[in-house]
């Protein structure tokens, strides 16, 4: 294999470590935004043919006379299982993995890159400073 093929190879390999790395934290990212979504939007309950129960978000919901009550106390208890909380806990502990790869991936990928640049323009300067 000739050096400029390596050469080649080797930032072919850097790049795809670098776009794995971006599609990794876009699936992260993507993960946390529902979880978002799923903590501060309210949403309905439908169950039967014509029956449906409107919950307020799990964050945000009114207590009502001030005293501080659960969820489920206050929006009842088919809104506190649509959303229950060890369902978007476990989501978010299954995207930390993908959040640490990405970053992983990423951070490798450009650090090649860079160091290669780097190499590149001071082997130029060095050809520029010797006759």
């Amino acid at each position: 294999m000739t050096a400029e093929a390596h050469e080649t190879t080797f930032r072919e390999r850097a790049d795809r470590k670098r776009t794995l790395g971006v599609f990794l934290l876009i699936a992260a990212g993507a993960v946390w935004l529902w979880l978002g979504y799923q903590l501060l939007a309210p949403f309905t309950v439908n169950y039967g043919s014509r029956s449906s129960i409107d919950c307020a978000s799990p964050v945000f919901y009114d207590e009502g006379d001030g005293k501080r009550r659960s969820y489920a106390a206050t929006e009842g208890e088919r809104c506190a299982t649509e959303r229950d909380p060890a369902d978007l806990l476990a989501l978010l502990t299954l995207s930390i993995p993908l959040a640490a790869a990405g970053t992983f991936q990423y951070t490798t990928g450009t650090v090649a890159l860079t160091l290669r640049r780097h190499e590149d323009e001071l082997e130029h300067l060095r050809a520029e400073r010797t006759p």
